[in-house]
């Protein structure tokens, strides 16, 4: 299971501001917009998409400070994002980052939007950037952990992965970065390193239905990758107990490799 640049978790970025965002972003005038902009917030974390774009477009067209024009236009980014306009996400990122060009988010986030819409080259200068500006905190994480899946998806799987370890020594306590280290190593046939990887991911998320059934699959590719065609159920018990459990939480694309390896008499 090869990791791709899926449509994020738009709202991750959203939540984390929200606390303190009200209580600053009216402090300079403009109260009266506090009610509207709230509504239109509550839509898009409600993801609904179109209405929201259109509540943030009303905002935009009476406000006058930097500020909540910088977020109208990143919100409204999001809006276009879940819609799937990702040309328009990027247009609104760009203004946004006019208005404001030291919040390096606003790069990870028109970075995002760039890949949606096929510009990976696009995609991979603002990633790039970041790493320029910030190459161990928050940002500078964004920035590895998206440039490694872009590499994925253009089968530089080596240069993915080190990518991926360079993220994994800021923060080792993300499930995912280990999860997609290890389809890499698939690709590389590293099979061993990729169980690795898989273990890894599922200490940190007992619940990674993906990485179980990854790892069951790995473990019987050890074995039958050796020669050994017709694995006994002795051999492949650990493996199967990783295909059941991915099973038991919803993977259903196991039914084969459960039924060629673990079900047969």
């Amino acid at each position: 299971m090869k990791p791709t640049l899926s449509l994020p978790v738009i709202m991750r970025r959203l939540i984390m501001v929200l606390p303190a965002l009200f209580s600053c972003l009216f402090c300079y005038g403009q109260a009266e917009l506090r009610p509207d902009f709230e509504k239109a917030v509550k839509l898009l974390r409600e993801e609904n998409f179109r209405e929201a774009e259109g509540a943030f477009s009303d905002v935009l067209g009476k406000a006058t400070a930097d500020k909540l024009k910088k977020h109208c236009f990143i919100y409204r980014a999001f809006c276009y994002n879940g819609l799937g306009e990702y040309k328009k996400a990027v247009s609104d990122l760009d203004r946004a980052i006019a208005l404001d060009a030291s919040d390096l988010a606003s790069y990870i986030d028109r970075g995002k939007s760039k890949a949606y819409a096929d510009d990976l080259e696009g995609a991979q200068k603002d990633f790039q950037y970041v790493l320029t500006k910030d190459s161990t905190e928050k940002q500078g994480q964004a920035a590895l952990f998206y440039l490694a899946r872009i590499c994925g998806q253009q089968q530089q799987f080596v240069q993915a992965v080190r990518y991926y370890d360079r993220c994994l020594s800021l923060d080792a306590n993300d499930a995912e970065p280990y999860f997609n280290r290890g389809a890499s190593k698939n690709m590389l046939m590293d099979l061993a390193g990729e169980i690795k990887d898989y273990d890894a991911a599922i200490r940190l998320n007992p619940d990674y239905k993906e990485a179980y059934a990854n790892r069951g699959v790995a473990k019987i590719n050890l074995l039958t990758g050796k020669g050994n065609l017709k694995p006994t159920k002795k051999q492949t018990k650990e493996a199967c107990e990783d295909l059941r459990k991915a099973k038991q939480l919803g993977d259903n694309a196991v039914d084969d490799m459960l039924f060629l390896y673990c079900d047969k008499e």
